[in-house]
C-alpha cells in the first residue's frame, strides 16, 4: 500500500506574509482564484451551517467567505464540486484567525465561463449512478480512550442489504440506480491527538479527516471506495457533517464523499443517510418558514419527526426518502417518467395518458430556472412509511436559495405535516401569479390522477407513489415489462434467477424447458405448489432422477402438458421457442385435450399451414400476445424471462 499524502495548507504562511502588506481585506485590490467549490453541511439540535472551499490545481485548500447576501445571489449551490472562478480579496485577518487562506467572495462564475449572473445551469449535483461503496472509519479521541459506542460489527451491518440498512436503504430511495453494495468498516483505532486539538481548530473538519483516515491506512485501500464515513467516539462541535473531503489517498488524489459523525450521529441511522445525502451533493430542502429541518417529506430535512413510525431497536430512527426534486438531480427518475408542463399562452390540452408519471414539473415562466414540482407520497409504503400522511405534495424550486424546495404548505402553522402541505382529492392548489394550478382530481391503484395548468397550456396524469419497491435490480422503474415482472414475484410464481448479493430476475435471458416446466405447473396449482417425489424414473432418457427440476418435468408430462421434445427426451435446457410456448401455456390453461380453433392468418410470420399455427393465433384471440411487432409473431425465437412473465400473468389472470 503506498503512502498516503493529505494535502492541507502547506503554503498558509508563505501566503499570509505575502499579503500581509495589503492589511485587511477592504484595503486590497480585486484578485481572482480559481478551483473546484467545495460545499459541505452541518447538522446540529441548534440549527445548521455552511461552509466553502476553494481547491485549487496545486492541490492548495482556501477557505471561502461569504455573507448572506452572496449566497443568495444566485446559485452558488448549482456550482457544488464544479471548477469556478471566485473574485473578491484575501482577508488577512480572518486568514490569521481561521489559519489558513480566506478569501471574501465578490462574485463566483464557472471557471472560464461568461460574466454575469452566477447561475449556468440547473444542475445542484452531479448524477450518482451504480456502485457507490463507502467505508466506515471509527475513530477516538486518546482523552476519551474507554469510549467506544458501538462495535465494529454494528458499523459493518449498518450496510446491510435487508431492511433497515444502508444498501437497503439507498437502493430503494434510488429505485436501483445505486448500492454500496462493498461498504464496510474499520477501527476502534486512537487519534494522535486529544479532542481539544481538533475542536478549537478553525479547520478542524480537514484535520480531524486527515488523521482519522490515516489511522486507517495500513487497512484500507481506499481508491475501493467512493465514499468515507468517519465515526467518533465522542461530541464534535454540536454538529453532524456531511459534504467532500479533498485528499491524496494511496496515489490518487480527489474528492471522496465524507461525513463526520459525533455518537448521536450514528445511534439514529437516519442522521447517517442524510449526511451521505450531502456526501451525495444534496442540499436541504425546508418548509419555507425559515427553518432547515422543518420539511417532514425529506430525509434532507426533517429527519426526527414521526420516528415513531419507524424505528429500529439496533439502528434507532430510520431516514424516509428524500423529495423526487432530489432524486431528479442525482439522475434517479428516467426521463420518461417525468412530465414537464411547459407555458404556453396557447389554448393547448393533453388528453388523460393513464400510466403513472413519478413526478411533475412546472416552469414558471420568467424565472430562469425556477419551478414547482408534483409528486405523490404514500406511508404505507418502504421507507416512506415514516410519512405523516399520504397525498400530492407540491414544492416550489428557487435556485437562488440554499435550500432550493420549499414544500407548499399552504396554511402557513409551520407545521408541514398536516392538511396545509398534503394536496387531497378536491383540492385545487393555485399560484394566480404565474397562472399555475394544480388540482387534484381522483385517487388511483398507484396514485392520483391530476390536472395541472402552465398558463393556457394543461395537462391531466397519473403521478405514482414516490415509494416504490422494486424487488429485482435489473428490472428498472421503466423497464417494458416491469408490472408483469413484480406480478408474477408478487404471486410466488418466481424468487428471480439470482439471490445473492442482490435479486435478479434476469429479463432477457431465455427460458428453458427445465424453468418452463416449473412456471406452468405453480400457474396451475399455485405458487405453494410442490410435485411428487420422481421415484423411480422421470420418463425421459435425459432428465435423470437427481436433476434439479426432475419431478416439474416429470409432473408436466403426467399432465399432458409435455410429451417430451423426441425420442424419448426432454431436451430440458433447451429454450422454449415462442411457438412451443403457445402450446404450452394453452394446455396448461385449459386441459391436454384441448385443441383450438382452425386458424385464418393473424401474423404475417406464421401462414395457415404452419404446424403451431392455430395455437398461435388462439394465443392472441385470448389478448395473451399482440406478437413482436409489425404483424409478426416471431415463432422460431427463444422465449425471454420478460415475455414469459408477461405471458404467465395474462394466461392465468395473476394480480
Amino acid at each position: 500500500m503506498q503512502r498516503k499524502v493529505f494535502v492541507l495548507f502547506s503554503t498558509f504562511i508563505l501566503l499570509v506574509l505575502l499579503i500581509a502588506p495589503l492589511g485587511t481585506a477592504g484595503a486590497q485590490a480585486q484578485q481572482t482564484i480559481t478551483g473546484i467549490l467545495n460545499i459541505r453541511w452541518g447538522d446540529g439540535p441548534s440549527g445548521s451551517v455552511t461552509t466553502y472551499q476553494i481547491i485549487a490545481d496545486n492541490k492548495q485548500t482556501t477557505v471561502l467567505q461569504m455573507d448572506t447576501a452572496m449566497e443568495s445571489s444566485g446559485g452558488v449551490l448549482t456550482l457544488n464540486q464544479k471548477r469556478v472562478t471566485v473574485t473578491g480579496k484575501w482577508d488577512t485577518a480572518l486568514s490569521a484567525l481561521e489559519a489558513a487562506p480566506v478569501f471574501q467572495a465578490e462574485s463566483i462564475n464557472l471557471a472560464d465561463s461568461p460574466s454575469g449572473s452566477v447561475l449556468q445551469s440547473n444542475s445542484v449535483s452531479a448524477a450518482v449512478s451504480g456502485s457507490q461503496p463507502w467505508i466506515s472509519i471509527m475513530c477516538k479521541f486518546p482523552d476519551y480512550p474507554a469510549q467506544e459506542p458501538a462495535s465494529l460489527s454494528y458499523f459493518q451491518d449498518m450496510y446491510s442489504s435487508t431492511y433497515p440498512g444502508l444498501n437497503h436503504y439507498w437502493q430503494e430511495v434510488s429505485y436501483n440506480a445505486i448500492n454500496v453494495l462493498g461498504s464496510t468498516a474499520v477501527g476502534w483505532y486512537v487519534l494522535p491527538q486529544a479532542r481539544s486539538y481538533y475542536i478549537n481548530n478553525p479547520n478542524f473538519l480537514d484535520v480531524l479527516a486527515a488523521d482519522c483516515i490515516a489511522q486507517a491506512d495500513n487497512d484500507v485501500y481506499f481508491p475501493s471506495y467512493q465514499g468515507i464515513n468517519m465515526m467518533f467516539n465522542y461530541e464534535l462541535d454540536g454538529f453532524a457533517w456531511g459534504g467532500s473531503q479533498y485528499l491524496e489517498l494511496d496515489g490518487v488524489y480527489g474528492g471522496w464523499s465524507t461525513t463526520w459523525e459525533p455518537p448521536w450521529g450514528y445511534s439514529d441511522i437516519t442522521v447517517i443517510a442524510h449526511e451521505m445525502g450531502h456526501g451525495f451533493g444534496l442540499p436541504h430542502s425546508s418548509g419555507g418558514y425559515g427553518q432547515t429541518y422543518d420539511n417532514q417529506w425529506d430525509v434532507m430535512s426533517d429527519t426526527w419527526s414521526n420516528c415513531y413510525r419507524l424505528s429500529d431497536p439496533t439502528y434507532g430512527c430510520i431516514g424516509q426518502h428524500t423529495i423526487m426534486f432530489h432524486k431528479d438531480i442525482l439522475g434517479w427518475i428516467p426521463a420518461g417518467l417525468k412530465y414537464t408542463l411547459n407555458y404556453s399562452n396557447a389554448d393547448v390540452s393533453d388528453a388523460f395518458n393513464p400510466g403513472a408519471y413519478l413526478m411533475a414539473e412546472i416552469p414558471i415562466l420568467g424565472s430562469g430556472f425556477n419551478l414547482y414540482t408534483v409528486e405523490a407520497r404514500n406511508n404505507t409504503v418502504g421507507y416512506d412509511s415514516k410519512l405523516p400522511g399520504q397525498g400530492i405534495i407540491i414544492h416550489e424550486i428557487d435556485y437562488s436559495r440554499m435550500n432550493p424546495a420549499h414544500v407548499v404548505d399552504i396554511d402557513g402553522n409551520g407545521n408541514t405535516g398536516d392538511a396545509g402541505a398534503i394536496w387531497k382529492v378536491g383540492e385545487t392548489f393555485t399560484d394566480l401569479a404565474n397562472n399555475i394550478s394544480v388540482s387534484v382530481l381522483a385517487a388511483t391503484t398507484d396514485g392520483y390522477q391530476v390536472s395541472i395548468q402552465n398558463g393556457a397550456q394543461f395537462a391531466t396524469i397519473e403521478i405514482g407513489h414516490s415509494a416504490q419497491i422494486l424487488p429485482f435490480v435489473d428490472v428498472p422503474l421503466n423497464y417494458w415489462a416491469k408490472g408483469y415482472v413484480e406480478r408474477l414475484y408478487a404471486a410466488g410464481i418466481t424468487g428471480g434467477c439470482v439471490t445473492t448479493p442482490s435479486l435478479l430476475y434476469c429479463p432477457e435471458s431465455g427460458v428453458t424447458r427445465a424453468q418452463m416446466a416449473i412456471f406452468l405447473l405453480k400457474g396451475i396449482h399455485g405458487s405453494g405448489y410442490v410435485p411428487p417425489a420422481v421415484d423411480a424414473g422421470t420418463g425421459f432418457t435425459d432428465v435423470p432422477v437427481d436433476y434439479w427440476a426432475a419431478a416439474w418435468i416429470k409432473q408436466l408430462a403426467i399432465e399432458g402438458i409435455t410429451s417430451g421434445c423426441g425420442d424419448g427426451n426432454y431436451c430440458p435446457e433447451t429454450t422454449v421457442t415462442r411457438a412451443q410456448m403457445s402450446i404450452f401455456l394453452l394446455k396448461a390453461k385449459y386441459s391436454s385435450a384441448y385443441t383450438p380453433p382452425n386458424p385464418i392468418g393473424v401474423f404475417t410470420d406464421v401462414p395457415v399451414g404452419y404446424w403451431a399455427d392455430k395455437w398461435i393465433e388462439q394465443l392472441a384471440v385470448e389478448g395473451i400476445t399482440s406478437g413482436c411487432g409489425a404483424g409478426t409473431y416471431c415463432p422460431d425465437n427463444s422465449v425471454t424471462r420478460a415475455q414469459m412473465a408477461v405471458f404467465l400473468v395474462k394466461t392465468f389472470n395473476l394480480p
